[in-house]
């Protein structure tokens, strides 16, 4: 059994190429997390203790100096050197063709490369929805159930609320995402097939984004990801482009409706939900929106779906097609292969019944994890937070970022973390002075 890493000896793939960067500051007052600082006018420095993975700093930086770090370009070599070779697409690869080029063919490409097993995700998709709805019904008669509940899909949210907003672990219903449950069953399938053992077969997600790499290397709510590498689909593209053409075989390896479809795209994955639910995409909203269910506004609510990039995993940065060309391309996919689940109910609930969509390590248990702490460290908390009050006083409150952090309040968290000191406020000489006259 391969080993998670802890989340202690953080793993990160964004990268700043420092003879680019100009430390112009446009990354940091993006970054979600607060993790960027450009001190003293240099290069921007990322903590990787508070890296969540999201891009936003790639998406704003204006000179290309942000960068994920990826195999973008080993699915080939993968699939050569391994005997026993699975993927797990990501929806979004299918909308990222011409018209014309269906997901049957998008399938088949994968397999004309050399994969041993290539699995229909969006079919797993529409079980998964399945499996929320019966999650939601069981959980509504629980008198202790917490709502609204959090969709695990995205990893980027999972990291920003486990880092961010521990208090809302709970609330992410304890079921595997659909590229895991791919991903083990592949393992499962072909070692019966061959008569090898599971960690001999290798399985590679083709992803949009860098974060499910991260999620594979550091899974957050599994003992071990499924998973074995992640790869950008613009690593692939050109190759599985000459690889659709060549497709003659009359296979049928795509099986879901226009549900299991729409997941690439924000709003996709609550469409096949018949419950109380939201999509809310884009970064800031999330963050809007987490600190409503913080506070309890949302309780009514049963599921949200929350993606990061604007446009849902369509808008990652490791996609190929314009996202709004390839938002038109899935609607049209949806129309023609119908807007209803072709799973059956019955089947999925047994499975559901069965446990088979849980995870080892339910969000609840690491929410009980989050909340073991010591009196000690509570006592020392209260006591940082204080003199964190005590430095916010006596700055101008200006949050104009030249100290080279991105807020008054995270520099105030520096100074007294010993990471910078109040001579770096450019308005400190001016306050101290301020401060006499006043006194």
């Amino acid at each position: 059994m391969r080993e998670s890493v802890s989340l202690q000896e953080p793993i990160h793939y964004v990268h700043v190429d420092e003879k680019i960067c100009n430390g112009c500051v446009l990354c940091m007052k993006a970054c979600p997390a607060k993790a960027i600082r450009v001190q003293e006018g240099r290069v921007a420095r990322i903590d990787d203790a508070k890296c969540i993975d999201c891009g936003e700093c790639m998406r704003i930086c204006p000179r290309s100096a942000i960068s994920a770090l990826m195999g973008a370009n080993k699915t080939e070599d993968s699939v050569s050197k391994d005997l026993f070779t699975a993927v797990s697409a990501s929806t979004a690869l299918l909308a990222q063709f011409d018209e014309g080029i269906l997901p049957n063919d998008i399938l088949l490409g994968l397999k004309r490369m050399g994969f041993s097993y290539v699995h229909d995700q969006t079919y797993t998709n529409e079980m998964f929805n399945v499996a929320i709805e019966l999650f939601v019904k069981e959980h509504r008669e629980k008198d202790d159930a917490v709502f609204p509940l959090i969709s695990p899909i995205c990893p980027v949210v999972v990291r920003l609320i486990a880092h961010r907003f521990p208090s809302l672990v709970k609330n992410i219903p304890p079921l595997l995402t659909p590229r895991e449950i791919v991903a083990r069953e592949s393992k499962r399938r072909l070692a019966t097939r061959y008569g090898c053992q599971e960690r001999d077969i290798k399985v590679v997600h083709i992803t949009p984004c860098p974060s499910k790499m991260i999620c594979i290397k550091e899974p957050i709510f599994q003992e071990r990801s499924y998973l074995d590498e992640a790869v950008a689909i613009s690593g692939i593209y050109e190759t599985l482009k000459k690889n659709i053409q060549n497709v003659d075989e009359d296979i049928v390896l795509h099986h879901a409706g226009g549900i299991g479809l729409g997941w690439g795209m924000s709003g996709g994955e609550i469409a096949g939900l018949d419950i109380n639910c939201l999509a809310i995409p884009g970064l800031q909203e999330t963050i809007r929106y987490l600190e409503k269910v913080e506070m309890g506004l949302l309780s009514h609510i049963d599921y949200i779906e929350f993606r990061t990039c604007d446009v849902g995993c369509l808008g990652g940065p490791y996609t190929v097609a314009d996202k709004y060309q390839a938002r038109h391309n899935l609607r049209k996919l949806i129309r023609m292969f119908g807007e209803e689940k072709r799973v059956k109910y019955a089947y999925v609930k047994k499975l559901y019944e069965k446990g088979w969509f849980f995870t080892e390590k339910p969000p609840a248990l690491l929410e009980e994890g989050l909340a073991r702490l010591s009196h000690a460290e509570i006592t020392a908390g209260i006591e940082r937070q204080n003199r964190v009050e005590e430095i916010l006083k006596l700055l101008p409150r200006k949050e104009c970022g030249a100290c080279g952090s991105p807020d008054c309040h995270t520099f105030a968290e520096d100074v007294v973390n010993g990471k910078d000191f109040l001579g770096s406020c450019v308005f400190w000489e001016g306050q101290k002075k301020k401060m006499k006259i006043c006194v």
